[in-house]
């Protein structure tokens, strides 16, 4: 009898609750799972990609389940490393494309290892290319296999290396399923930075070209949701130069910063082209930009993307109107620093 009363009173009292105007208690946000495929070193924009996710994952949004890296140069795997210590996460699994595109040490990576300030380096990393880290490929199996079905966020921004890797691979320790069968199962969207989309340019896309193969196995055989973000986007989003100078605490010394100083000659306002990849694939709900129809996106011998609406397909891409570029660029600008979203004043450089 004891149990039977206690139900009904307890659902009265809830009904109490909130007809007395009580707010009910928040909803505990699961953190997205996510995994990062950058090229580290070819562009500063990688950088600021990576930056953003460790703002996510330190507000609860996303849980960084590891990252690859496609760019074959050693120093890549130690930035990165480095940068992963640097904020708290020294045991975040790393891949490597091992004999991939890009094998040239790059625009800042080296540099930025090498910088000392009051006796001591600004990066310091403990894995190295003689680590013998896994595949690219192979820790995305292992990481797969691991997560629920129709979870995983996976972001690429560089050349497509280890995705064609992981779609061409067969049943392992890790999984009896092919890579294609397994990223069907497991990935719920693969957010992409590659190719470029609209009438106003016509060239092959720099991600692309650099592993054209790859690229193209991709675009044909990725078996679930992709979203693409096209050259043309980022060009339209310039990161400013007076973020990097003001927004970060001890800029002189800060990796992000000096790599940023080392990439080009100040002062410069960076395309954000890896930026919208992380954005469109953590906040899909915020309408930062706007998606096409879906379709189907065709790689050509030369590197063109093409794409062609299709009832049923799976591929969209990117684009902004231009009413949307001042409120995108601020919400770009907050997430890589992790502060409140500036002004549009705040983001015009002096003398503007």
């Amino acid at each position: 009898m004891y149990h039977r009363l206690l139900i009904p009173v307890a659902a009265i009292s809830m009904l109490l609750s909130a007809g007395c105007g009580r707010t009910p208690s928040p909803t505990v946000q699961t953190p997205v799972p996510v995994i990062f495929d950058t090229d580290v070193g070819n562009d500063i924009d990688d950088v600021l990609a990576m930056q953003m996710l460790f703002n996510y994952e330190d507000s609860g949004k996303i849980d960084l389940l590891g990252i690859t890296i496609s760019k074959s140069n050693p120093y890549a795997i130690q930035y990165i490393d480095g940068y992963c210590r640097l904020h708290g996460r020294p045991d975040i699994p790393l891949g490597f494309a091992y004999n991939g595109a890009n094998p040239e040490d790059g625009g800042y990576n080296r540099q930025v290892l090498d910088t000392v300030i009051d006796g001591r380096h600004i990066l310091e990393p403990v894995r190295s290319i003689a680590d013998s880290l896994p595949e690219g490929f192979r820790l995305l199996r292992r990481l797969l296999a691991s997560v629920p079905d129709s979870s995983v966020v996976l972001i690429a921004t560089g050349p497509e290396t280890n995705i064609a890797r992981l779609l061409e691979s067969g049943p392992d320790e890790f999984s009896p399923l092919d890579g294609r069968s397994l990223a069907a199962r497991k990935v719920k969207l693969l957010s992409v930075m590659g190719g470029l989309y609209g009438d106003e340019f016509d060239f092959p896309e720099w991600n692309i070209v650099q592993d054209l193969p790859a690229a193209q196995t991709v675009f044909s055989e990725w078996p679930g949701e992709m979203i693409a973000s096209g050259w043309e986007l980022g060009n339209r989003l310039l990161y400013p130069n007076q973020s990097i100078l003001n927004d970060f605490a001890n800029g002189d010394s800060d990796p992000l910063c000096v790599a940023y100083k080392v990439y080009a000659e100040m002062p410069y306002d960076r395309q954000t082209w890896d930026l919208t990849s992380v954005l469109q694939a953590i906040e899909p709900d915020s309408a930062w930009f706007t998606l096409s129809e879906p379709g189907k996106i065709a790689i050509d011998s030369i590197g063109r993307s093409i794409y062609a609406p299709e009832a049923c397909g799976r591929q969209r891409y990117m684009s902004i109107p231009e009413a949307s570029v001042g409120r995108t660029l601020r919400a770009l600008v907050s997430r890589v620093t992790g502060k409140a979203e500036p002004t549009m004043g705040e983001l015009e450089s002096p003398g503007e």
